[in-house]
C-alpha cells in the first residue's frame, strides 16, 4: 500500500497538469503538480522515497515537455532527496511550517532548473510571464491541501 499512494500521486498530477493544463491553462502557470508530489512525498516518506519519486516524475515531465530527457528527473531527484532529509532532520508539523517547505522546495527547483539550464545552454522558462513567487504560491496551496489529504486519509484507516 505504500506504493499505490505514490503512484495515484504522480498519476493525478500528470493528468491534471497536461490534460486539465491544456483546457485550463492557469492550472499550468501557477503550479507545478510534479514539485508539489515530490516535495509531499519526501516529507510523508523520506529522502529515498524522494528520491525515487522525482527521478520517475522528472522522468515522465521530461517525456511529455519536448525538452532534453533527464533535466527535469535530475532536478526533481535532487529536489526529493533533500527535501526527504528536511524532512526527516525537521519538525515540520505546523502548516506555515509545511507551507515554508513546500516554498523553499520550489525555489529549489526553479533555481537547479534555472542552473543546470543555463549550463547546458538551454533556455529554462518558469512560465509564461510568471514570477517565482506565483509558481510558489501554487505550489504550497496544493502542497498543503496533499498533505492535509494525506492526514486525513491516515487518520480514516
Amino acid at each position: 500500500m505504500r506504493y499505490i499512494d505514490v503512484v495515484l500521486a504522480l498519476v493525478v498530477a500528470f493528468v491534471a497538469q497536461t490534460v486539465l493544463g491544456h483546457y485550463l491553462p492557469f492550472l499550468s502557470h501557477y503550479l507545478d503538480l510534479f514539485t508539489v508530489v515530490v516535495a509531499g512525498v519526501s516529507l510523508m516518506r523520506g529522502r529515498m522515497f524522494g528520491l525515487a519519486t522525482g527521478t520517475i516524475a522528472g522522468l515522465i515531465q521530461d517525456s511529455f515537455s519536448g525538452g532534453l530527457l533527464g533535466l527535469n528527473g535530475m532536478v526533481k531527484s535532487t529536489v526529493g532527496y533533500l527535501a526527504g532529509i528536511a524532512g526527516q532532520r525537521l519538525i515540520i508539523r505546523t502548516w506555515s511550517m509545511r507551507a515554508l517547505f513546500f516554498i523553499v522546495a520550489t525555489l529549489l527547483d526553479i533555481t537547479i532548473l534555472t542552473f543546470v539550464g543555463h549550463l547546458a545552454n538551454i533556455p529554462v522558462v518558469v512560465g509564461e510571464g510568471l514570477t517565482p513567487v506565483s509558481v510558489c504560491l501554487g505550489n504550497t496551496v496544493a502542497g498543503l491541501l496533499l498533505v492535509y489529504m494525506q492526514d486525513k486519509w491516515k487518520q480514516d484507516f
